[in-house]
This record gives structure tokens, sequence and C-alpha cells, in this order.
């Protein structure tokens, strides 16, 4: 099978080199793409994706990040209306890729989520503060990744400094419970389909409340319990997704928040800390799911 990686990074790239090595391992062709190297074209009716190299893969597995733009987006679109099959799809990565966006539709399914207001003004931001019961919250822009545009606000300067500063009128601000680290575990689930293929425990440092592993440089192997597989697998295929990170804050009573759903996760660290090998498992169910 052609499988095409659909990203704007090179093969150095971590998950790009990892996915390469893997794919050419089990006798598949694979080729990196650039989003910027596919021409869309709309021709006498047909979707057609053009690329440098002449051949269109017949899997797409897009490896662009939370801050996927518009453009790269309308690709992914067109390799589907072009007949290749694309994990994750259009639909699913349009709705996993905006933070408030995700949550709107977790707690639509009855998934439990942080209590979470989205802002666009300064007094939109202290409204959502005294709903949540005053400072400490937690600002984030609505696309980010790897830990970067997440902020713990403890006071109304920093408030009015994030929103007259940092954040972008269009897309606004989210405003989220602070859920401090003393106490509370956080997971990482790695889903592929109907399964959990791997998960781990990430502790925040002590001078910061995030846990993205970027941040706190390891994580360790954990087997979930069978509550949380499933509360993942669910967040997962809330969102349409296939292949997803699905993180997951245990609070000091033991009852999980779901906290966001990534389309496109790094399995660097996962990896590292249970010795599995999540490239293979991803190739092995991109080219035998359905």
């Amino acid at each position: 099978m052609h499988i095409g990686l659909l990203s704007v990074r090179d093969e150095t790239y971590h998950p790009n080199s990892r996915l390469m090595v893997e794919a050419v391992d089990a006798g598949h062709k694979v080729s990196l793409i650039h989003t910027r190297d596919c021409l869309s074209c709309i021709q006498e009716g047909r979707q057609i994706v053009k690329l440098p190299e002449g051949e269109v893969p017949e899997l797409l597995l897009p490896r662009v990040g939370a801050t996927i733009n518009d453009y790269a987006l309308a690709v992914v679109r067109h390799f589907e209306l072009s007949g290749a099959r694309v994990i994750n799809g259009f639909e699913s990565i349009l709705m996993a890729r905006n933070k408030f966006m995700c949550l709107q539709l977790l707690a639509g399914r009855g998934v439990m989520v942080p209590d979470t207001f989205l802002a666009v003004t300064p007094d939109e931001f202290e409204r959502s503060v005294a709903q949540l019961g005053g400072y400490p919250v937690v600002a984030k822009m609505p696309s980010s990744r790897q830990g970067d545009g997440v902020m713990l606000v403890e006071n109304g300067a920093t408030a009015s400094f994030i929103m007259n500063n940092l954040m972008d009128n269009a897309r606004g601000v989210l405003v989220q419970a602070y859920i401090p680290p003393e106490g509370r575990t956080d997971i990482r689930a790695f889903v592929l389909g109907e399964k959990v293929v791997g998960a781990m425990a990430l502790k925040p440092n002590p001078a910061d409340f995030r846990t993205n592993i970027h941040i706190t440089g390891g994580g360790r192997k954990v087997t979930l319990e069978p509550r949380l597989s499933h509360l993942a697998v669910r967040s997962s295929r809330a969102l349409g997704l296939e292949i997803s990170g699905c993180d997951i804050i245990l609070q000091k009573d033991g009852s999980p928040k779901v906290i966001e759903v990534n389309y496109s996760p790094g399995f660097r660290g996962l990896e590292a800390a249970a010795g599995l090998n999540i490239a293979k498992e991803i190739i092995h169910y991109a080219t035998t799911s359905k």
C-alpha cells in the first residue's frame, strides 16, 4: 500500500521518521508530503490532488498539529474527495483542533469536562472568573500545542494582560476551572480505533501545573482500569477520531475529567515510558482497518 504522511515537518521529526521506518518495514511505500506541495484541483467536476512526484497515496495520515490552518484543512478534505482513505478525516480534525468546540462536543455526549467559558472581552473574562468562584483560573488559547498558550491566571492584572496582548479576537480565550496538581493524576491514553494501545501517567513539575510531556520530560507506563479505557475510546469516537491522544485528569477523589483529545498526538514519550512500538501499531491499524 502507498501511505502518505501529510506534514509541515521533515523526515527528522520524530513521528515522521518513526512512521516512515515502520511503514517500510511492513512492506509499504511511504511518501512524506508537505501541505504546500499539494495542488488541489477541481477539473471537469472531478476532485483531484496533484503532487510533484505524480502518484497520489491510497492512504493519507495527516500529521499537522493543533495549529493546522485553513489551507491544510482544505488539502485534507480534498484528499478525501479524491478517493483516498484519510485517518483522521477532515470533519474530526475540524472539531478537535479547537479546544472549545472539542469540549462542546464531548459535553454534549455526556463526557465530563472541566467547567469552561469562552470569553472575547475583558468583561467576559471577569464574569467567567466569578462564575468559577474566583482566581486562580486557567486560560487557554483555542488552538495551542505542547502546553503553549496555557496559562495559570492568579489575578486580574494577569487576566488584563492576556486579554489585551495575547488573545485573538477572532477566536476568544477559554477560561477554565483550575484543578490543583496536588493529589491529581494526569493520564495520556493513546487510542487506535476501539481500544487504548498504551497509556502513561504524568506528574507536573513543582513550579508548573501543566503536565504536557514536552514540559515534564517524562511519564510512567500505566494500565488503565476499564472505566478509563472506555472513557478515552468514547471521547475519541465522539469526535470521529480513529487515532487520538486523550488527556484525562483524575481528581483527588478519583473522578475523571477529559481535558482535551488530540487528533495528531506525538508518541515519543509514550514509546519511551511504556516500551511500546506505537508507530508500528499505527501503521498496522491504518492499513488493516476499514
